[in-house]
């Protein structure tokens, strides 16, 4: 029987209650066991993660323009107007030109994303699109491990410990912004899943 996501689950790890919450927790159920993200450890990492990146559950855009990502070939943004176009959109706030173009080959049509950014702002992509880049990366494997880990992760040029909450969220971020945010959804996640 897989473990069910409510919408109370969500509730309770943000704090406050939102109107895509229902149709977040749809997409959830539908999307996350198909990428074997069906436990309720694994769902309270990828969930305390969603919480941030998303402000609570409360949008599936990015607050700010998207004008910062101009420019960044890192992020295949080379032609004018890519970073406004590219912003992050979805549960984990897929950004950037390459991004946007490597989850529409994924799914089959190449420029769906490039075409139609905003698809990511839709519920049904904006968690198939997490779990896409949840499992390029492994974090099921992270999420399993021990809260007590000491784990070894690349970061900076540099091999640093880090808890399992502290790796997926560099690996989710690219860094330490929000961190202690991410700890405490997570700390929520555990006593509302585990």
């Amino acid at each position: 029987m897989p473990f069910i996501i409510e919408v109370e689950h969500l509730i309770a790890i943000a704090g406050v209650s939102t109107k895509i919450m229902p149709e977040l927790v749809e997409w959830l159920n539908k999307t996350c066991p198909a990428y074997e993200i069906d436990t309720p450890q694994e769902y309270a990492h990828f969930l305390a993660q969603s919480c941030h990146e998303t402000d609570h559950f409360k949008t599936l855009e990015e607050y700010a323009s998207g004008k910062a990502y101009e420019g960044r070939a890192d992020l295949g943004n080379t032609r004018p107007g890519d970073g406004v176009k590219f912003k992050g959109r979805g549960i984990f706030q897929t950004t950037g030109r390459s991004n946007y173009l490597q989850l529409g080959i994924k799914e089959g049509h190449r420029d769906l994303f490039i075409n139609t950014p905003e698809l990511l702002e839709q519920p049904q992509y904006a968690v198939w699109s997490a779990c896409e880049y949840w499992k390029t990366r492994g974090l099921n494997d992270i999420a399993n491990h021990a809260d007590s880990d000491v784990l070894k992760k690349k970061y900076r040029g540099n091999l640093i410990e880090v808890s399992p909450v502290e790796f997926i969220s560099i690996a989710i971020n690219g860094g330490y912004n929000g961190m202690e945010e991410r700890k405490k959804f997570y700390a929520n996640a555990k006593n509302v899943l585990v």
